[in-house]
């Protein structure tokens, strides 16, 4: 008799991790930021504005803002950190973010969500490559996977 309360609840726990989706998108933009040398570090802030592409997933690519800032130390660690609101209108979800310490991916979590996006959860890791040619236009691209989920309606 006590097995089957062990095994109802076994069940929900295996339908919502089976919830959780592959998640990767690139985000490109024009760089918009300043560094501000220090005697011993280095003060960094940003505001990108550009668009996200959808590689896989359950969201739908659009227009996307990174906002962020903090030191950075010569030993290659940082207090930088910041958040990408993707999406417009209603539907956006808004992933905060933290710079990787001495050149490893930044680490993100998705912390608000509004609209068709409501209740989005993920967690995932994002790197920031050199400035790419697109259309003319030097930009840059970071390329974001992990895992989300979006429950139903």
């Amino acid at each position: 008799m006590k097995l089957l309360p062990l095994t109802a609840a076994s069940l929900l726990v295996a339908s919502a991790a089976a919830s959780e989706q592959p998640f990767e998108i690139n985000n490109i933009y024009p760089m918009t930021q300043e560094r501000f040398q220090l005697s011993d570090r280095q003060y960094f802030i940003q505001d990108n504005q550009g668009y996200f592409e959808v590689v896989q997933g359950p969201v739908t690519e659009g227009p996307a803002r990174c906002i962020g800032g903090g030191f950075g130390f010569k030993d290659g660690t940082s207090t930088i950190e910041g958040i990408c609101i993707f999406g417009e209108g209603e539907d956006t979800f808004t992933m905060a973010w933290r710079a990787g310490q001495q050149g490893a991916a930044n680490d993100w979590e998705i912390v608000a969500a509004t609209g068709r996006y409501k209740g989005m959860t993920g967690t995932g890791i994002a790197t920031t490559g050199v400035e790419i040619m697109y259309r003319a236009l030097p930009l840059r691209q970071t390329h974001i996977i992990g895992t989300v989920d979006i429950p139903a309606p």
